[in-house]
């Protein structure tokens, strides 16, 4: 049985939760952590104090570098926006429709700047 923590404060879709059980187990519990935090490492030692198997996130990039550099390599849920309101699974904050198409690992995050 897997255990995953689910760092958003949108609900996984249903199509999420049954990608994540194809991936670790049709008994994975899926947890959402919907508790605001301060900073990435508060994410971190939830994620450790939890004993959790993975982790989905959403959050800032700066936030998903810390915890890359934590050592914590988790799962982004990759979505396309749609617009068939048949296939319309979830909407983003300015309401647009998407549909979520897989996970993905995030191994690290890099900026490059140019002057």
């Amino acid at each position: 049985m897997g255990k995953i923590l689910w760092m958003s404060r949108h609900t996984p879709h249903r199509r999420q939760i049954e990608t994540l059980r194809n991936m670790f187990g049709g008994d994975t519990i899926v947890e959402q952590e919907s508790r605001p935090f301060d900073d990435a490492r508060q994410i971190a030692k939830r994620y450790r104090e939890g004993n959790y198997d993975d982790m989905v996130i959403v959050a800032p990039l700066s936030v998903i570098q810390v915890l890359c550099n934590e050592g914590i390599r988790m799962l982004w849920s990759e979505a396309v926006e749609e617009n068939d309101p048949s296939k319309i699974e979830f909407r983003g904050a300015r309401g647009q429709g998407f549909r979520f198409v897989r996970f993905r690992r995030i191994k690290r995050v890099a900026l490059e700047f140019e002057d």
